[in-house]
């Protein structure tokens, strides 16, 4: 299939996990839960989903936990929205770049933070 069409189908994917989570999902382990990206191998067969949460008070851990328990139940409900020869399998990954952007954020305010106490020991 054309890459147009894998990324239709990656959207699709998307916007349906997505949506489970926050509607259908009963887990309470998952219910921060944000996807930021779905990718969809050449052949279909693997859908790599990263996810980010939402909020500090949960345990990446638990949250990977609940989904792999979930995977099963959302895999039928793609299937059912779905018509592809083969439903991917799905892979949940946590996705840290959200952390890594604060990280570095809070790293850059601090030097500004010291130019700036520089700035008034030189005056």
């Amino acid at each position: 299939m054309s890459e147009k069409h894998r990324a239709r189908i990656e959207e699709t994917i998307h916007q349906l996990i997505a949506e489970l989570l926050v509607r259908r999902v009963k887990d309470p382990r998952v219910a921060n839960v944000s996807v930021t990206a779905v990718t969809v191998s050449r052949d279909y067969a693997v859908a790599k989903i990263k996810y980010n949460i939402i909020g500090s008070g949960d345990d990446p851990a638990d949250v990977q936990r609940g989904l792999e328990s979930s995977r099963g139940w959302i895999r039928g409900q793609i299937k059912g929205h779905l018509r592809l020869r083969t439903i991917p399998e799905l892979v949940f990954s946590y996705d840290d770049s959200l952390d890594r952007a604060m990280r570095i954020e809070g790293l850059l305010q601090k030097i500004d933070g010291e130019d700036e106490a520089d700035v008034d020991d030189d005056a």
